[in-house]
Formats: structure tokens, C-alpha cells, sequence
């Protein structure tokens, strides 16, 4: 009796014992249906998996830290909520998805949250109508790795033993997860959002009926990939800085609208890459300063409109196996080598509603002042399908020689030249081709301008010796 009182008048002041606090998982673990759990700041060992309907609201960015071992938070009920959280430490083993949050149920939604160092950041497989709004993910900057003293060498900041030893070296790309990965999920929303040093920013298969805007990708390979996923929407998105823009691949019926596309430029820097894609409206989409602006091959009955392909290396790249895309009122100009076009099928249409495109103001005449001039503009590819057989012939484009060349040939519609005629071209152009896009253009014809004159300096030293 007198050790009771002795603990509980203990307990009354504060100095005896102290009650453990329930821990995070305990807390999900007790929750109701459509209860809502505050976690205020701190760190909370995990990995946390939520089985019950709820809302998990962090305030003051309380982390949620992963062992490095499997998916950091795992939902696989529906009707979950979470938001304003930190996630970091997921295991790192593709084999296994591993990911900062994995969804397994329907209807989640994952706001305002930060995930680093993460395989995957948000992965939502099999389950419908996600939303993912307001996060920002970044992948794993490094990984423990043992490496003999050569392999080690490789790495400035970097020593082992003579025996080998284990370095934090950089996570190559194809070793790095998704930020946001969709799988055979339909009807998700994803929106502003910011994505960077993953694999893929953005990444859907089997998934239709997504809705994506406003999301900023970059440093990543490509900064919008899909596959096999129909009636998707993507708006107001921005991807730069990536190895490549977009992969669209064997899709059907896409929305791309109002996104821009700039400095995505590795030896396959497209801006947008479509392949064996169908039905595509593509409309007012900017294409800057990449490698190539728009490649189409095996695509069919897509549709271009209002877009920018500027002050990029190669404005447009079509395959024979394109057939039946239309193309009107875009701006294609300002581009070091304006269109790859060898084998292109006949059937492609460079006018929608009678009315061309804006190539530049060089050749045109508007009698009719109409907007539209009777003279049709004429592109040619002189280097067609060499490029293939050798690689380092693209480097002649843009030359003077080559561009001279490619001028008068514009004027002899009968020579068999793989070319892009558009009967209608525009006098004037249709959008507004932004400061920058302007600049590097300007830029890019002082290049020009100055290697022609050092060759023509030299030819001249050359016949006066």
C-alpha cells in the first residue's frame, strides 16, 4: 500500500517514473475510420503502414525517416490523407518498388510534402483517383557502395583501403527511382508539384485518365514519360534542364497544352519524343533550346497547333512511318537545322483549316493581304538518311556552305530532295516567340555569321599566297 502511494504521489510531482509516449505507428495503429492525427515536428522512426481511413497532418515538417530498407510509408487503405510531412531513407531496391510513400488503396492524397533521398517518391500502384498535389520530391543523391581502390580513384571524394572498401558515390540514373510513378491507375490528379534528380519526373503505365498540371520537372532523364496510357492531360507543365523532355509512347487520344519544353539537350534531347502514338493534340506548347523540338516516329493522326519549335539544334524529325499528322499555325523558326524529314510519308499535312505555318518572313508574298502567302515555303533535307550511316555528318548543319546550298534548292520543287512543302505559310507568326528563344537565335546566326567569314578570310589568305 505504501509503495502505491509512494508511485502514484510520484507520478502527481514529476519525479518518478515517465509513461513511454505511444509512438507514430502506434498512434495509426489505434486510430478510428476518418480520424485525423496531428504529428507536430520531431523525428519518427519508421516505416509506418496505414491500414484504417485517416488524415496524418504534420505541422512544423515533423520527418518521417525510412531504415533504408523497404517503402517509407505504405497506404493500403483508401481515403487517406497525407500532408505536410518530411520523408527521407527508403530502401533502394527497384527490384521491389521501394518508395517514400507506396499507395495500395484508392482515393489517397499526398499534400505538401518534402521526400528525399527516396528510390521512388510517391508510387501509386493498381489504386484510382490519386491526388498528388503540392510536393516536392527529390531522389537520392548517393549510395553506399564497395569499391576496389581503382574503382574508388573514379571518385574524387573518395579513398578505401588497399583491401577495398565502401564509398557514398552518385546514384547513376537508371538506378534511381520515379518521382511520381502511376501503374495501372485511372483518373488521378497531379499538380504542382516540383521533381528533380529522380529518374523520370513523371512516369505512367497503364494509366488513363490523368489530369497533370502545373508541375515543374528537371535534371531528371525524361521529365514526362508514359506507356500504354489513353486520354491523359497534361497542362501548364514545365521540363527543363532534363536529358530528355518527354518519352509519349504507344498512347492514344493525349491532351498537351501550354507546357514548356527547354534545354533538354544530351544526344537524345528531345523536346517532345512521340513514339507510336495516335490521335495526340498537341496546341500552344513552347519547344526552346532543346536538341530536337518534335521527333515523330510510327505516330499517327496527332495533331499540332499554335505551338513554338525554336532556337532549337533540330526543329522537327519525322520517320516514313508518321502518316496522316497535321500541322497548322505553329512556329517553326530560328532552329540551326530546321527539319529532319528523310522518308517522310506524303501523307502529313502542313495546313489545318487552310491556314500554314510560320516558317520566317524570307520568300512570302500576301497579295490579298490575307495573312497567308501564295508562295509556298519549301524546306529541304540535303543530309537525309546519312545521318544514320554517318553520325558526324550533322555537324555540316548550319554551315554557310550548306545553308546556301539549302536556299537555292528551296526554289527547284522538281530535284528529289526529302523536303516539307506548305502551301499556306504564314506572313506573319501566330504566337509570340519569347525574349530568350529570340536571343539564342540571334546568337546562333552571329555564330554562323562569323564562321563564314573565317572561312571566307582564310580562303582569301589561301589565293593570295
Amino acid at each position: 500500500m505504501r509503495l502505491f502511494l509512494a508511485l502514484t504521489f510520484g507520478f502527481l510531482l514529476g519525479i518518478g517514473p515517465v509513461l513511454a509516449q505511444p509512438s507514430l505507428q502506434d498512434r495509426i495503429d489505434a486510430a478510428a475510420p476518418g480520424d485525423t492525427i496531428i504529428v507536430d515536428g520531431g523525428v519518427h522512426t519508421g516505416p509506418f503502414a496505414i491500414e484504417t481511413p485517416l488524415v496524418l497532418m504534420g505541422q512544423n515538417r515533423p520527418h518521417l525517416q525510412g531504415q533504408d530498407s523497404t517503402h517509407v510509408v505504405t497506404i493500403t487503405a483508401s481515403d487517406v490523407t497525407i500532408q505536410g510531412v518530411r520523408i527521407t531513407d527508403s530502401g533502394k531496391q527497384l527490384g521491389q518498388d521501394h518508395a517514400g510513400i507506396m499507395v495500395k488503396g484508392h482515393r489517397a492524397t499526398i499534400r505538401d510534402n518534402h521526400l528525399a533521398d527516396v528510390l521512388h517518391g510517391i508510387y501509386v500502384k493498381g489504386k484510382d483517383r490519386a491526388v498528388i498535389t503540392e510536393n516536392r520530391i527529390e531522389g537520392p543523391p548517393t549510395i553506399p557502395r564497395r569499391l576496389t581502390p581503382e574503382e574508388a580513384r573514379s571518385y574524387s571524394d573518395c579513398s578505401v583501403s588497399p583491401e577495398g572498401g565502401t564509398c557514398e558515390v552518385p546514384l547513376a540514373s537508371p538506378q534511381r527511382g520515379n518521382g511520381i510513378h502511376l501503374w495501372n491507375s485511372v483518373h488521378s490528379t497531379i499538380t504542382h508539384n516540383t521533381v528533380h534528380h529522380t529518374r523520370d519526373g513523371t512516369y505512367f503505365s497503364h494509366s488513363d485518365h490523368t489530369y497533370a498540371a502545373h508541375n515543374r520537372i528537371h535534371d531528371v532523364r525524361y521529365g514526362l514519360h508514359f506507356m500504354y496510357s489513353d486520354d491523359n492531360a497534361f497542362e501548364h507543365n514545365t521540363f527543363v534542364d532534363n536529358a530528355s523532355g518527354s518519352a509519349l509512347m504507344y498512347s492514344d487520344g493525349i491532351d498537351v497544352r501550354h507546357n514548356v519544353f527547354r534545354n533538354n539537350r544530351s544526344q537524345r534531347g528531345y523536346g517532345l519524343l512521340l513514339q507510336t502514338m495516335t490521335n495526340g493534340r498537341f496546341v500552344d506548347n513552347r519547344l526552346v533550346q532543346n536538341g530536337t523540338g518534335i521527333y515523330l516516329e510510327n505516330s499517327t493522326r496527332n495533331v499540332f497547333r499554335k505551338n513554338v519549335v525554336a532556337a532549337n539544334y533540330r526543329g522537327l524529325r519525322m520517320t516514313g512511318s508518321s502518316m496522316e499528322n497535321r500541322f497548322g499555325r505553329n512556329l517553326i523558326r530560328g532552329n540551326l537545322h530546321t527539319a529532319a524529314v528523310a522518308g517522310m510519308s506524303e501523307t502529313n499535312e502542313w495546313e489545318i483549316d487552310n491556314v500554314g505555318n510560320y516558317w520566317g518572313p524570307r520568300g512570302l508574298l500576301d497579295l490579298n493581304s490575307d495573312g497567308i502567302s501564295e508562295v509556298p515555303y519549301r524546306t529541304v533535307d540535303l543530309l537525309g538518311g546519312r545521318r544514320e550511316e554517318f553520325a558526324y555528318v550533322d555537324l555540316l548543319a548550319g554551315s554557310p556552305g550548306l545553308t546556301l546550298l539549302e536556299e537555292a534548292l528551296r526554289r527547284v520543287s522538281s530535284l528529289d530532295i526529302p523536303s516539307i512543302v506548305d502551301e499556306r505559310p504564314l506572313v506573319r507568326p501566330p504566337v509570340r516567340l519569347s525574349g530568350a528563344a529570340e536571343s539564342t537565335r540571334a546568337v546562333g546566326l552571329a555564330f554562323v555569321l562569323a564562321v563564314g567569314l573565317i572561312v571566307l578570310w582564310r580562303y582569301s589568305v589561301i589565293q593570295h599566297r
